[in-house]
């Protein structure tokens, strides 16, 4: 389920997209089963055949060791927690300049380990910065768990990987083993409303988690990437204003004046989508509260005199949108786009935004 928009044109769809993903499932015929204990029914291959990337290559034999000691930081602490067909991403704080990771090697754990384990590269479409690296990681459940199980019947899916963090050369910057856990599978979900459960108890809400657009032809990147933490333009922008005589200015006047007055100042600016929340209603309408925060300049409050930054302004913008959501069938299939296809038309809002229109 993905949605390809121009940055700050056509959040619509895009922002959704990842929040649904758990609940719109593709339509196949795979039942519900319930999990099992993988250590007593599947070993650490068959497990391994189950697991998804984005571009990465299957290497034969132990996965490379990597040193103890490092200064590498995973975004998730103790547990990594999979859905069924959902691929999310892990990230790796690196402020050491030297750690710079170019790539992650993984490997199912267990004591009957893996005969081979997976290269998965960095994609840098998602890196929120020079410190930090992303790859994305997924499960498809289907044909891994049985019908029969295994008792206790119930019990969580939980297995260990080994994570190995790589730099441009290939040479291993670290070590981590961490349990994964596998939520329960689930049908595709029915209801009272269209082909698929979007409307909730009258308490809960769909919260967005991340949204994605892969490239077409695949290539293992990403035309697009966003979630809650991703800053966009922090780059900033470059400024024209005036220092004339020591005395700084700004605007269209002192712009046409003395070209030897005329400075520039850069302004660190940037833009983010903190949160978003959907409530969809059985009577075809939603609801979605979004929060963003920008980094604007403010070039008149400026010293263009000076050597440092330009002013910028932090504003958090609360916007409410309501609308109308329609689902339907697609009925031409694509290995990374799900079956069902949700379209929302906005109709009033309380103030501007990129989120859905």
């Amino acid at each position: 389920m993905k949605c390809t928009l121009p940055l700050l044109k056509l959040f619509c769809l895009v922002m959704l997209c990842g929040a649904l993903m758990p609940a719109c499932r593709k339509n196949d015929t795979t039942p519900p089963y319930p999990p099992v204990n993988p250590g007593v029914s599947v070993n650490a291959d068959t497990i391994s055949n189950h697991l998804q990337f984005f571009g990465a290559t299957k290497k034969q034999g132990a996965i490379p060791k990597g040193p103890a000691g490092s200064s590498l930081k995973i975004s998730f602490k103790d547990t990594l927690y999979l859905k069924d067909q959902v691929k999310g991403p892990i990230k790796f704080l690196h402020e050491v300049t030297t750690q710079n990771v170019a790539g992650v090697y993984v490997q199912v754990h267990g004591a009957i380990g893996s005969t081979y384990y997976y290269d998965v590269p960095e994609v840098p479409d998602m890196a929120d910065s020079d410190t930090v690296s992303v790859i994305m990681i997924g499960i498809d459940p289907a044909g891994l768990i049985t019908s029969g199980g295994v008792p206790p019947a119930g019990a969580p899916f939980i297995f260990e990987i080994k994570i190995i963090p790589y730099d441009k050369s290939g040479q291993p910057l670290a070590e981590a083993i961490r349990p994964v856990n596998m939520e329960n599978p689930k049908a595709d979900p029915g209801g009272n409303a269209g082909l698929c459960s979007l409307v909730l108890q009258s308490d809960e809400y769909w919260d967005w988690y991340f949204s994605y657009i892969l490239s077409d032809p695949f290539d293992g990147s990403f035309d697009f990437y966003n979630e809650p933490n991703k800053v966009f333009g922090t780059g900033g922008q470059d400024i024209k204003g005036c220092c004339g005589n020591g005395v700084s200015d700004y605007g269209a006047t002192c712009l046409t004046g003395d070209p030897k007055n005329e400075r520039t100042l850069h302004f660190p600016t940037s833009y983010q989508i903190i949160s978003e929340r959907f409530v969809f209603l059985a009577n075809g309408t939603f609801v979605r509260n979004t929060f963003e925060n920008t980094v604007n300049p403010a070039p008149d409050e400026s010293n263009f005199c000076g050597s440092g930054p330009g002013v910028v302004k932090d504003k958090i913008k609360h916007v409410n949108y309501i609308g109308n959501w329609t689902i339907k069938p697609i009925p031409v299939f694509h290995p990374y786009r799900d079956s069902l296809h949700l379209t929302l038309q906005g109709t009033s809002s309380t103030g501007l935004g990129f989120g859905n229109p």
